[in-house]
């Protein structure tokens, strides 16, 4: 008897475990790590709180995703940015996320293949192109790094500032790019609004060396602005309010007369020029005879 109660008590224990593991198998990995009072960690259930009232929001998904890198889970962060990407095609945010965590990761491939994806969906985003370049760059694709930066470089000039965007001092073909965007600098230059976009100072809000949250950029592309009509084009008068109407009783002001002026006294005649007075020289003296 005292063997079957300890072979009994055995199996009791060893099946704790399991137990325990059945009462967290549906929780998510990054749960049981969360620190109540931890400001990241709030935000984490309260963005899992907000997923879960609208699981098919791409905008939701991408910060929560966002969130979940901050704290260092890259694997779930991933997967909410896979997410995303499923659910809205057209954001481009998501893979430019991704591409930031692969590169966290060491996975420099993957996340190249990300920011390709990003730029596909919106060729006007300058942070994918510039990352895109970088990485181009260090795999020795030189062209394709210097058309990359090209492209970021002429949408956001602002990105050769490094307050702006600390990556740029990380790349030696900054002086290529601006030999290849010369001709459209100067392009640029003469049309003033030629290469312009709608939208071109939102975009240069955007970090480059973090994530990118959905507020920060919402969910529209660029669009061109169409050029400046030129002068023998018909002016475009801006839209206004009505003229109030002038009572008919009241007769419109005359403009005033203009008041006579002062005639202006005609010159002074200039003093005549003194005449040099010629003096006769004297006579020569007579030689003696």
């Amino acid at each position: 008897m005292i063997k079957l109660w300890t072979v009994g008590g055995i199996f009791v224990l060893l099946a704790m475990p399991s137990l325990a593991d059945d009462s967290t198998k549906g929780e998510p990995f990054y749960q049981r790590f969360l620190i109540p009072g931890n400001p990241l960690d709030d935000q984490i259930r309260d963005q899992e709180k907000r997923v879960q009232a609208n699981p098919n929001s791409a905008a939701l998904r991408n910060d929560f995703g966002n969130l979940l890198a901050l704290r260092r889970f890259p694997k779930e962060a991933r997967e909410q940015y896979e997410i995303a990407m499923k659910l809205d095609k057209k954001n481009f945010l998501a893979p430019y996320n991704l591409g930031i965590v692969y590169e966290t990761e060491g996975k420099f491939s993957q996340a190249l293949s990300a920011y390709e994806h990003s730029v596909n969906i919106n060729r006007g985003f300058p942070p994918s192109l510039f990352r895109m370049g970088r990485l181009l760059e260090k795999r020795g694709h030189t062209s394709g790094a210097i058309d990359a930066y090209a492209k970021a470089l002429r949408i956001d000039p602002s990105m050769r500032d490094p307050r702006r965007n600390p990556l740029v001092i990380d790349t030696e073909l900054l002086d290529q790019v601006s030999l290849s965007n010369y001709g459209k600098d100067m392009a640029a230059a003469s049309l003033s609004w030629d290469a312009q976009y709608a939208e071109e100072a939102r975009f240069r809000k955007v970090p480059t060396d973090r994530a990118v949250w959905s507020d920060e950029v919402g969910d529209t592309g660029i669009r061109p602005v169409p050029m400046a009509p030129s002068a023998s084009a018909a002016p475009v008068v801006a839209p206004h309010a009505p003229l109030a109407a002038t009572p008919k009783s009241v007769a419109p002001t005359p403009p005033a007369p203009p008041r006579p002026q002062p005639p202006i006294p005609p010159p002074a005649a200039a003093p005549p020029a003194p005449t040099p007075s010629i003096k006769s020289a004297p006579p020569l003296p007579t030689p003696p005879q």
